[in-house]
């Protein structure tokens, strides 16, 4: 799909009209350029409280996904967007967190026409096995009684040739999959799912989100390979997620779960 010029249209009042009576319960700002979302709400939970916060860009020119990898947009071309939450959990805890996560936006992404949803674990949305987006969840300095939570979130609207041709993997974005929406309508019903679902994570852990996960699983009962710092730790059938989220894998030597990694299929 050709892409057309970038239309910097995500609006802090658009997404605040969207959010309704729930507006107070979130502090959004919108940037037309930044480094990257989360490392602006790290810098922020350095000083103050960052529960409800959300900063969101047009485009990032240092953003990242897990360990570090580079996170490549079209300036307006993507839904960039980091949300502070403060988590009356210990950090063990959180384990499932980018799972829940997942489920919520599917569901908002479901609900405004895109069928064929489908998970990764960890952290990846796809669109019919092609990256459409992902989630990182980090956090800062544990405080008394909570852990400030940052919950990175990217998902491609239109991507042009060169940023596909610059992603390994296959990939896709909102208007190939059908959807015509707003973005700032669509950040404002994501913030309102996240929102529930935080809540419930807060007081069920993962639980409540695995059954709706495991419907979305891309690679249920496939053979995959776990890598971690570019190393095979694990090889066998994907076979599901625990309830804590970890990934279920049947190996010759019986079952192993996992809570970290990076997941391949293998070939074959």
């Amino acid at each position: 799909m050709a892409a057309t010029e970038p239309v910097f249209d995500l609006s802090t009042e658009r997404t605040l009209a969207g959010l309704g009576s729930a507006r107070d319960l979130f502090r959004v700002e919108v940037h037309r350029e930044i480094d990257s979302t989360s490392d602006a709400l790290r810098r922020r939970a350095e000083s103050g409280d960052i529960d409800g916060l959300v900063i969101a860009a047009e485009t990032q020119i240092a953003g990242h996904g897990r360990h570090g990898r580079a996170w490549v947009d079209r300036p307006g071309g993507s839904l960039l967007f980091s949300l502070g939450w403060r988590a009356p959990l210990a950090l063990p805890a959180l384990a499932g967190l980018s799972l829940a996560a997942g489920v919520a936006v599917c569901e908002v992404l479901e609900g405004q026409g895109v069928a064929a949803m489908q998970l990764k674990w960890p952290n990846d949305l796809l669109h019919r096995h092609c990256k459409l987006g992902g989630i990182l969840v980090e956090t800062a300095v544990p405080q008394a009684g909570a852990t400030p939570v940052i919950l990175g979130i990217g998902i491609n609207i239109e991507l042009d040739a060169m940023l596909r041709d610059a992603v390994a993997a296959p990939v896709t974005d909102l208007l190939s999959a059908g959807w015509r929406g707003d973005r700032s309508d669509l950040l404002a019903a994501i913030l309102l799912e996240l929102r529930s679902a935080l809540d419930s994570f807060a007081a069920e852990g993962f639980q409540p989100f695995r059954a709706a996960w495991l419907r979305r699983h891309a690679l249920q009962q496939r053979n995959v390979t776990i890598w971690r710092a570019g190393h095979e730790i694990a090889a066998g059938r994907a076979i599901g997620v625990d309830r804590d989220g970890a990934l279920l894998l049947q190996t010759p030597a019986g079952i192993r779960r996992l809570l970290s990694g990076e997941l391949t299929l293998r070939p074959g």
